[in-house]
C-alpha cells in the first residue's frame, strides 16, 4: 500500500521536523480486519491491491500451521514459501508497466504507484531485509536507501555492511549447535561465513550453488530487473541486488547492544532495536479486572504471530495447559491467534478443564501488558519484537524457538541473562514448569531484566529517535561519507582468508 502524510517530529534541538512520508506495501494476502493495525491518524493510505493466488498463499498459511510445531528445528524453511510470493509480487506489482515519458505506469489495478514515487522525489528509502525486490525499485529511483535488519544482526547484514568478523565467537547466525568442542565451533562459524560471503559474491553459479536465498529469491529478482526490455533500454547493465545491498547508505539492525554479544560494528551499521515500540496505553476492561485478582503478578504466553498455535500438537498443548494450571496465583494471558477454536475442539476437553486463573485469547495488547507492573514473565518463541519490548518494560523471558532465527535470538537472551531456553523437543508440562519456576523464583533474571531496563530507557534518544536522526542526516546530504567505508568488503575478504589459513 502506499500512504502519504506530513509527520510532524522534533530534532535533537527541539525543533521541528516537517517530512512527507511515502509507504509501500503490496496486499499479498487477503486481510482479516481485526488484526491489521489501526492507521496512525497522520496516516493516509492508498491500496495497491496485489493479492496472490491460491498457489501462493496458501503454502504460506500452511507452513505457519505445521513447520512451527515439528520436532526438528529449521532455520529457513519459513523463508522458502515467502521468497516465491516475494518473486511473484514484485513481478506483478514493478514488471506489469507501459512507459509514458520516461515514467513507469503500472497496471495493477489502475495503479500508478512508480509514477507517484517518480513524481514525490524521494530523498531516501527504507527497504526490509530479505527483500530484494524493494532494492531495485530504489536503485530506479535513484535513491539512497537504508537497508532495515528486521530479525537482528543477521549473517547477511554482517557480510553486506562489511562489518569486521571473528571466527570463533560470537556465533553465527546459521549455526544451531552450541554444544561442539570450541575447534569444531571455529570451523561451523568459518563456513557459514564463507558461504554467506560467497552467496554475496556477485558470481550467479557459485552463488546459487552455496545459497538457496540467492538461488531462490536474490538471483530471480537481479535477473527479472536485469532482463527486462525497457529497463535493459535505460541501463547499460543492472546491478546484482546483493550488490544494492552492499552500497546502502546505513544498516538499520533489530537489536540493541544490551543484548547483543561483545563485537566491533562500522558506523554506518545502527541498532535500532525498541524502534516499533510505542507508549504504552491504560489497560480496560477485560484487561485490568482480571490482573487486578491476581495474588502474584501476570504471565504473558505467546508463541509468535507467524506460528498457528491453533495447530501446535495435542502434546504440546496439554503439556503447555499442566504446566500453567499449577501456577495459580499468577493472572496467565495465553495467546493462541485466530484459530483459537480449533485448538479448543481438537483437545478434549481443555476449555472445561482449563483453571480461571488462565485465560486464553485470540488476541492480546502485549506491549501495554508488558509495561504493567504487573508483568513477571514472559513465554515467547523468541521473534525481536517480542524480545525489544521485553528488555524496554524489564520482563525476564522464558524462550521456545520454533524455527527460523528463533534460537539465535534466544541464545543472546540467555547469555544476557535476561532468561532461559526451553527447546521444543524438550517441552512437558515438567520440563516447563521447571523453567518458569527458575525465573519466577529466581531473582537472576529478575534483576538482570530490570537494570537492562532502566539502561534503556535512561538514554539521551529513544531507538525512534536516534533512527529519524540518520535518515535526516542521509536524506539531506544523499550520502553516508562520514558513516563507512567501501574499502571494507576488501579488508573482510582478507580477514576470512587470513583465519582460515590460520587454524
Amino acid at each position: 500500500m502506499s500512504q502519504q502524510s506530513e509527520i510532524v517530529c522534533r530534532d535533537r534541538r527541539g525543533h521541528r521536523l516537517h517530512h512527507n512520508v511515502i509507504t509501500v506495501k503490496p496486499i499479498l494476502i487477503p486481510e482479516e480486519p481485526r488484526l491489521v493495525k489501526p492507521k496512525l491518524h497522520l496516516v493516509r493510505e492508498k491500496t495497491v491491491k496485489n493479492v496472490l493466488p491460491k498457489s501462493l498463499y496458501e503454502p504460506l498459511e500452511e507452513i505457519a500451521k505445521k513447520l512451527p510445531w515439528e520436532d526438528e528445528y529449521r532455520i529457513d524453511a519459513f523463508d522458502k514459501v515467502y521468497w516465491a510470493a516475494h518473486n511473484a509480487s514484485c513481478y506483478k506489482v514493478f514488471l506489469t508497466y507501459f512507459i509514458v515519458d520516461i515514467l513507469f505506469v503500472f497496471k495493477i489495478l489502475n495503479s500508478n504507484l512508480m509514477d507517484t514515487l517518480k513524481q514525490e522525489n524521494l530523498d531516501i528509502a527504507i527497504a526490509y531485509g530479505s527483500n530484494p525486490c524493494q532494492l531495485a525499485v530504489t536503485h530506479i529511483l535513484a535513491v539512497p536507501t537504508i537497508y532495515f535488519d528486521l530479525e537482528g544482526l543477521t549473517d547477511e547484514t554482517l557480510i553486506a555492511s562489511g562489518s569486521p568478523l571473528d571466527l570463533s565467537y560470537p556465533p553465527s547466525h546459521c549455526n544451531t549447535n552450541e554444544n561442539d568442542h570450541i575447534m569444531m565451533k571455529f570451523m561451523r562459524h568459518s563456513f557459514c561465513y564463507l558461504k554467506e560471503y560467497l552467496a554475496q559474491s556477485e558470481l550467479p553459479f557459485i552463488a546459487s550453488l552455496v545459497s538457496e536465498r540467492h538461488r531462490l529469491l536474490d538471483g530471480p529478482i537481479t535477473k527479472m530487473f536485469a532482463e527486462d526490455y525497457t529497463i535493459k533500454k535505460r541501463y547499460n547493465g543492472f546491478p546484482d541486488v546483493d550488490q544494492l545491498k552492499r552500497h546502502s547508505a546505513a544498516f538499520f539492525v533489530n537489536t540493541d547492544p544490551l543484548l547483543e554479544y561483545q563485537r566491533a560494528l562500522p558506523p554506518h551499521v545502527i541498532p535500532v532495536g525498541g524502534l516499533h515500540i510505542d507508549h504504552p496505553k491504560p489497560l480496560f476492561a477485560p484487561w485490568n479486572t482480571t490482573i487486578e485478582s491476581a495474588e502474584e503478578g501476570m504471565i504473558i504466553v505467546s508463541l509468535g504471530t507467524q506460528a498457528d498455535s491453533g495447530y501446535m500438537t495435542e502434546k504440546q498443548r496439554l503439556a503447555i495447559a499442566d504446566a500453567l494450571s499449577k501456577l495459580t496465583k499468577y493472572r496467565i494471558y495465553w495467546r493462541i491467534g485466530p484459530n483459537m477454536n480449533r485448538l479448543l475442539q481438537t483437545t478434549n476437553s481443555l476449555e472445561k478443564d482449563l483453571p480461571k486463573h488462565i485465560n486464553l485469547t485470540t488476541y492480546i495488547p502485549q506491549n501495554d501488558l508488558l509495561a504493567h507492573k504487573a508483568c513477571k514473565l514472559l513465554v515467547t518463541n523468541g521473534g525481536m519484537a517480542s524480545i525489544m519490548e521485553a528488555v524496554a518494560h524489564g520482563v525476564p523471558i522464558v524462550g521456545i524457538p520454533l524455527y527460523g532465527s528463533n534460537r539465535h535470538n534466544l541464545r543472546k537472551v540467555q547469555y544476557k541473562g535476561l532468561g532461559v531456553i526451553l527447546e521444543k523437543t524438550e517441552l512437558s508440562s515438567a520440563s516447563l514448569l521447571k523453567a518458569m519456576k527458575a525465573v519466577l523464583e529466581g531473582s537472576k533474571h529478575k534483576t538482570i531484566a530490570k537494570e537492562m531496563s532502566k539502561e534503556f530507557k535512561s538514554r539521551s534518544e529513544s531507538p525512534f529517535a536516534k533512527a529519524l536522526h540518520y535518515i535526516e542526516h542521509i536524506g539531506r546530504h544523499h550520502s553516508n561519507a562520514y558513516l563507512g567505508s567501501r574499502y571494507i568488503i576488501f579488508i573482510l575478504k582478507l580477514n576470512i582468508l587470513h583465519m582460515v589459513i590460520n587454524y
